[in-house]
């Protein structure tokens, strides 16, 4: 970086012939030069300007030469101002070395010889202009490192302020779900009451729009659920062990009745070399069965709807398995320049479309998420004659069993002492879930006592003969669910411990895992449907391995119960 301005010398000497050799000697376009005739004159110059380096006189009229380094020396401006000394009378050491005191660093005797004065100013301007150089450098990162640390700052906050709002928004959207399915549960719970009742045709026509619309807003809820999820990063996998042809088959059963209605065959082949358990997220790949399932049926009025399951070995790892799946319709089919807005969220490929069939248009831009996050990819393939075909692929572990596992079993105790399956009790804050619950269980034939909150549940569940059922909601005043479950599992961690059973309505990401650490065995997401309850009691009760946290590994952990 070159020095713009000419660099400044200061010449001090009361004779004017002195200072006129030496502009001769120093004069150049590189150097202004500034002549003073005295100290007094000097100092104001120095006042005014920077100056790389000053000659200075020894014997002058009233300040001498040793006098005016002194003071230059004492200021904090012009202290490291380089100081040449000229004087007719320097072979006295005395006297020279009252100049080095004073800050001098050079001296030079009358008459000087041009070449090695020049040279010498020479040398110092270099200095000068090198030094200059390094305090612009220093000044620049000085500045540089003062807006990295205001920009880092700034970031800071921001990031700061995202997880505030990130956190803000986790909550209220776990506080709506809550919200929102608590009047669903009430509503579908007692609507599924309603149906086992005697009721005339037209009572019960009635009764299944009910159920059909709630059913459609309860997906509709989820769907924003896991879109919002989706967008935020926070969908997460929670993995457990499964069986592929029951989870497919549950699938079916749930489009059964709907493709009858239309006369559609629906109809699924499976690959016989795929393990019967396989360790994966079985509720997530029923999500994407579901979501394109559905659709199968909204957009076809004849043929069917087919599903082919098949294994590769396309994976990394070696225990990893490669399952793709396959499905086809015969229904009315995708437009070739369609095919782009599939799996765009809100997208619908015609805008009658929504107002024929209905739906948010997220379902297949989840679907996309999901599979992406099991390893796999999804598309639709190409299709010459009427219909879509979907294909996607995801990744799962085969499953070794432990060999030489403890179990503890729910419902019986650590030295083999069974519990009373015929006591219940539900734990809610709610008095519609509490009597919808209890109806639940007495449809099924069981009798339930009901806690209004944790505390209460605590201590009812360790009085008297305990329960074998405690079917308990996580959001509760007083004490929460989580806590109680605590208290119950330390307070029967050697004697009889119930199974427990989460009832939620928050489906965020993390709560699974929450129950399960608390010792919970198992959780229902509200809103809660009797057949849900159903097989819930029933698997416990069939004397499943699944028991509290505390006492067997995490293989064993049960997924959720989709109600």
């Amino acid at each position: 970086m070159g020095v713009e301005e000419p660099i400044h010398i200061l010449l001090v000497d009361d004779r004017p012939e002195n200072l006129m050799a030496l502009e001769a000697v120093l004069g150049s376009e590189q150097y202004k030069l500034v002549m003073a005739t005295s100290g007094q004159e000097a100092l104001k110059y120095l006042l005014k300007d920077n100056f790389a380096v000053i000659v200075l006189d020894v014997q002058m009229p009233g300040m001498d030469g040793i006098e005016t380094a002194k003071l230059i020396k004492a200021r904090d401006k012009t202290k490291d101002i380089p100081i040449i000394f000229i004087s007719a009378n320097s072979k006295d050491a005395e006297h020279l070395f009252e100049g080095y005191s004073a800050g001098a660093i050079d001296y030079m005797v009358k008459p000087f010889i041009p070449q090695i004065l020049k040279s010498k100013i020479d040398g110092f301007v270099d200095m000068y202009i090198t030094n200059q150089r390094h305090k612009t450098q220093s000044m620049l990162l000085q500045q540089k490192t003062q807006e990295l640390e205001r920009i880092n700052d700034e970031l800071v906050q921001a990031k700061e302020a995202a997880e505030i709002a990130a956190k803000a928004k986790t909550e209220f959207l776990a506080m709506m779900s809550h919200e929102i399915r608590t009047p669903m549960n009430g509503v579908i719970g007692m609507i599924d009451l309603l149906l086992e009742t005697e009721l005339q045709e037209e009572q019960k026509e009635y009764a299944e729009i009910i159920r059909n619309s709630a059913n459609t807003l309860v997906t509709i809820i989820n769907d924003i659920l896991d879109f919002t999820k989706m967008e935020s990063g926070k969908m997460e996998l929670e993995e457990s062990p499964f069986e592929l042809r029951a989870g497919i088959q549950e699938v079916f059963n749930l489009f059964s009745m709907d493709a009858n209605r239309k006369g559609l065959e629906l109809v699924y082949f499976m690959d016989d070399s795929i393990p019967q358990i396989l360790y994966g997220d079985m509720g997530r790949i029923r999500q994407v069965l579901i979501n394109l399932i559905a659709n199968g049926i909204k957009f076809t009025d004849q043929g069917g709807i087919y599903l082919v399951v098949s294994a590769g070995n396309d994976t990394d790892e070696k225990d990893n398995l490669l399952l793709e799946f396959t499905v086809k319709d015969t229904g009315i089919g995708i437009a070739p320049d369609k095919v782009d807005k599939l799996f765009k969220p809100f997208s619908q490929l015609d805008s009658s479309m929504t107002r024929k069939y209905g739906g948010t248009g997220l379902g297949l831009a989840i679907c996309q998420t999901l599979v992406q996050l099991m390893g796999g990819d999804i598309r639709i393939e190409p299709q010459e004659e009427k219909g879509a075909t979907f294909t996607f692929s995801v990744q799962v572990r085969n499953y070794a069993e432990e060999d030489e596992v403890s179990y503890y079993c729910p419902g019986v105790s650590a030295e083999g002492q069974s519990l009373h399956t015929d006591r219940m009790l539900v734990v809610d804050d709610h008095p519609i879930n509490q009597r919808l619950m209890v109806s639940m269980l007495n449809k099924l034939g069981y009798e339930a006592d009901v806690a209004e909150d944790g505390a209460q549940a605590v201590q009812m569940a360790l009085e008297g003969e305990g329960y074998s059922f405690i079917f308990m909601d996580l959001q509760m005043p007083v004490m929460d669910g989580l806590e109680a479950t605590r208290r119950i599992r330390d307070a029967h961690h050697s004697g009889p411990s119930p199974v427990i059973i989460a009832m939620t309505a928050n489906i965020m990401e993390g709560i699974r895992s929450k129950c399960l650490k608390a010792g919970m065995n198992d959780y229902i997401s509200k809103p809660v449907k009797l057949s849900s309850v159903r097989k819930m009691v029933a698997k416990h009760i069939s004397g499943s391995v699944h028991g509290s946290m505390k006492h067997f590994p995490e293989t064993y952990q049960e997924s959720v119960v989709d109600s």
